[in-house]
C-alpha cells in the first residue's frame, strides 16, 4: 500500500513589506536603504540603541513620518503615500496617549464611535475587550485613577478596538517599573499569540526583545545589522556590533598567529578551523564568548586547551555568580564567567582561588577587530 506523501503547510505570506526605504531629516540621514519583510502573525522586535533610526522606521510604517525614497506595501497594497487612516494598524505609545477627561470606556470607544458603530455594538465591544485585557469592571473609572500597568492595558484595548490589521507598538513597556514590566510583556505576547495579529515592537531592551519576539531586527545607524530568531541573535551574532549589544558578552582581542591560534595577552587560544580560515597570521581579531559559555566541568571533553586563572572578583546575583578572571594579573586576558549557585558550591570558588577552565571552539564567535565592543555589556 502506497503511504500518502505529507503536504507541506504553505509559507506564510509577507503582511508588509519594506522596499529600499530612506529617512532624511535635513542633512541628517536617519535611515538608509531599509528591506524587510514582516510576515503575517509574527511579533518582530526593532530593536537598538537610541537614535539607531527603529522608531523613525516604525513611525514610517505608520505613515506618521512619510519616507524619503523607498516604497512600504500592505498585504500587496502599496500604502506609501496613504495617510494613517488608511493604514489599517492600531497603535500603543510609551506614554499611553490616554484621554485624561474621559472614562475608560469612553478612551477604548473612541475608534469606534468615530466609525459611528452603534452605541449597543460599541458597549459590547469594549466589554469584550477589557475582559481581553484583564480589566472587567474598570469602565467608569478615570485614567487618573489606574496603575501605569492598568492604563498600558487600556491603550492596548483602544488599538485593538477597531480590530486592526497590525499592531505597532513604541517601547510600550519602558514607563513601567520592572516587576510590572515583566509581568505585561508575558501577557502581551500571550494576547499577540491568541489574536494572531502582526504586530511591530520598538524596544531598546534587550531581555524584552529576546522575551517576546519571533524575530529580531538589530539596527545601528539608520542601517539593518542582522535578522534573525532570537537564538539565532544570540548564538551567532554576524558582527561583533550585534554581539556587543545582544546579552553579556566577553572580547578577547588579540591576534592571529600560527596554527590557527590567537594571542591575547597571556593566552593562545586555538581557534575553530572554519574560523581560523577568515584570517591571515598577524590579523587583528576579537574573539568572543558569552560568560556562560567558559566551562569548568569535564574539561577532557573539549578539544580547546585549558587555563589556569585566578579569580579576580565574584559578584552574587541570587541564581547565579558572575565570577571574574585572569592570568596572573593580565587585563588583557580577563574574563567573565556565570556559574550556578551548585558549582560554586562543588569548586569551593572563592576570591583568590584558582581556577582550570576551557573556552569550546563550538561557542566562540570570531571577528575582525574594527573597535567595536570591548566591555562586557
Amino acid at each position: 500500500m502506497a503511504r500518502k506523501s505529507k503536504t507541506k503547510s504553505p509559507p506564510k505570506r509577507a503582511f508588509l513589506e519594506i522596499r529600499d526605504v530612506s529617512k532624511k531629516f535635513g542633512d541628517f540621514t536617519a535611515l538608509t536603504d531599509i528591506t524587510l519583510d514582516i510576515v503575517e502573525g509574527e511579533l518582530i522586535c526593532f530593536l537598538g540603541p537610541s537614535g539607531c533610526g527603529k522608531t523613525t522606521l516604525l513611525r514610517a510604517i505608520a505613515g506618521l513620518d512619510y519616507q524619503t525614497t523607498g516604497r512600504i506595501y500592505q498585504k500587496g497594497r502599496d500604502i506609501s503615500d496613504a495617510p494613517p487612516a488608511d493604514r489599517d494598524f492600531g497603535i500603543v505609545f510609551q506614554s499611553y496617549a490616554l484621554f485624561p477627561n474621559m472614562t475608560v470606556a469612553k478612551n477604548i470607544a473612541y475608534g469606534l464611535v468615530n466609525r459611528r458603530m452603534a452605541r449597543k455594538a460599541v458597549a459590547d465591544r469594549v466589554q469584550e475587550l477589557l475582559e481581553l485585557v484583564g480589566l472587567p469592571g474598570s469602565d467608569d473609572k478615570f485614567p487618573a485613577a489606574l496603575s501605569g500597568g492598568q492604563q498600558q492595558r487600556v491603550a492596548l484595548a483602544r488599538a485593538l478596538a477597531t480590530s486592526p490589521g497590525m499592531l505597532l507598538l513604541d517601547e510600550p513597556l519602558s514607563a513601567l517599573d520592572a516587576k510590572v514590566r515583566e509581568q505585561l510583556r508575558h501577557e502581551l505576547k500571550d494576547l499577540q499569540r491568541s489574536l494572531g495579529i502582526t504586530t511591530v515592537m520598538v524596544t531598546h531592551d534587550q531581555e524584552e526583545a529576546l522575551s517576546m519576539a519571533d524575530r529580531i531586527v538589530v539596527m545601528s545607524d539608520g542601517r539593518i545589522a542582522q535578522v534573525g530568531t532570537p537564538m539565532e541573535i544570540y548564538r551567532n551574532p554576524v558582527n561583533a556590533y550585534v554581539a556587543d549589544f545582544i546579552g553579556s558578552m566577553n572580547f578577547l582581542r588579540g591576534r592571529m598567529g600560527a596554527g590557527g591560534q590567537v594571542k591575547v595577552g597571556r593566552l593562545k587560544i586555538a581557534l575553530p578551523e572554519g574560523a581560523a580560515k577568515q584570517f591571515a597570521k598577524g590579523d587583528d581579531v576579537v574573539v568572543c564568548i558569552r560568560p556562560e559559555d567558559v566551562a569548568v566541568r569535564n574539561l577532557e571533553r573539549f578539544k580547546a586547551k585549558k587555563f589556569t586563572m585566578t579569580i579576580n572578583d565574584v559578584e552574587f546575583l541570587g541564581s547565579f555568580c558572575r565570577v571574574t578572571l585572569d592570568v596572573d594579573g593580565d587585563k588583557d586576558a580577563e574574563l567573565v564567567a556565570d556559574f550556578s549557585i551548585n558549582l560554586m558550591r562543588d569548586f569551593n570558588l572563592v576570591r583568590g582561588g584558582k581556577l582550570d577552565v576551557a573556552l569550546p571552539g563550538r561557542r566562540l564567535q570570531v571577528f575582525r577587530d574594527e573597535g567595536q565592543g570591548g566591555e562586557e555589556s
